[in-house]
């Protein structure tokens, strides 16, 4: 693999100050915890929608940093990396989750993400609450890079199959008169 892991916040403006992306992926934590991860662990990271902007120090040499990337050469990141990093809080459930997810990369993802949570598991990866325990549960993830099975649990346990059901029961419950159309 090329990358450690993939981290996607995409830049607010060409000045890379702090507005609705960084807040909504936290990269206010992000900061702190990649300064952790390339400096202590030395990992290799890919950030995607950041480029020209300011990295914490040391990372330069162990992050390739990238504009926007149309969908198809965003998905074929995916295969050079080893796990998705979601330091994310408000942004519920981020897609960049459970896209990776389903291409087979373990998560390390905020404790603290509104939304998201349920996918992470002892199959999927770990979680981490700040830069307090960042190092401790990125170590864990990479030393258990193998045990874990985060496409065969997302694609056993989550998609249309399952949720498609359940949204459609939602559904017959909340519009009665539908419950006789379908």
């Amino acid at each position: 693999k090329k990358y450690d892991f993939l981290y996607m916040c995409l830049k607010d403006n060409d000045k890379c100050e702090t507005g609705w992306h960084a807040f909504n992926k936290n990269w206010e934590l992000a900061e702190k915890c990649l300064d952790i991860m390339c400096n202590k662990l030395h990992l290799r990271g890919l950030l995607v929608g950041r480029i020209n902007c300011k990295l914490p120090n040391g990372c330069h040499h162990l992050m390739e940093k990238t504009d926007f990337l149309k969908y198809n050469t965003f998905i074929e990141k995916y295969n050079q990396c080893r796990f998705i990093f979601c330091p994310n809080m408000y942004d519920a459930s981020p897609r960049v989750l459970t896209e990776a997810l389903a291409r087979n990369l373990p998560c390390l993802v905020n404790y603290n993400i509104l939304g998201g949570w349920k996918y992470v598991n002892e199959q999927t990866g770990e979680f981490f609450h700040d830069e307090n325990d960042i190092e401790e549960q990125a170590k864990k993830l990479m030393n258990n890079l193998n045990k874990y099975e985060p496409q065969k649990y997302f694609l056993d346990n989550h998609g249309k199959h399952k949720e498609g059901k359940e949204f459609l029961a939602f559904i017959k419950r909340i519009i009665p008169k539908l419950k006789n159309k379908m």
